[in-house]
């Protein structure tokens, strides 16, 4: 077996069930595929800079799944929904897809100044 071989048969897509107490509900949040995220990062980016408003919402739409069907649980059309949401729900799911996607230091680096008081990335799994 040649090693792209060996590569395409790896199941390579890690995830955490996270528990969101504001909403009563636990969701499976997923780690994104480069070409996902890569897509993600795309629709966030505006006049050439990264729009940090837009990059919360898209990652949650593009990590949350429901964990009993394996079914996205937003689409695109919820960025207002998610955007209307309790900030601390919506930011520890957008921290978990962040971690899961390599997206955390890149992210922040992006945004300038981490202004979360949460880091996630330190805890033992």
């Amino acid at each position: 077996m040649s090693i792209r071989d060996k590569i395409a048969a790896v199941e390579d897509i890690t995830s955490e069930s996270v528990t969101i107490p504001e909403w009563g509900v636990t969701v499976e949040v997923r780690s994104m595929t480069a070409g996902a995220r890569g897509e993600m990062l795309a629709d966030c980016l505006k006049d050439g800079e990264m729009d940090v408003k837009a990059l919360t919402p898209a990652l949650v739409i593009g990590s949350t799944f429901d964990p009993e069907t394996g079914e996205p649980v937003f689409t695109r059309a919820d960025v207002q929904f998610i955007e209307a949401k309790n900030s601390a729900a919506v930011d520890r799911i957008a921290a978990v897809a962040m971690r899961l996607s390599g997206l955390e230091e890149d992210a922040k680096d992006k945004a300038g100044k981490d202004s979360s008081s949460t880091e996630t990335g330190d805890s033992p799994s």
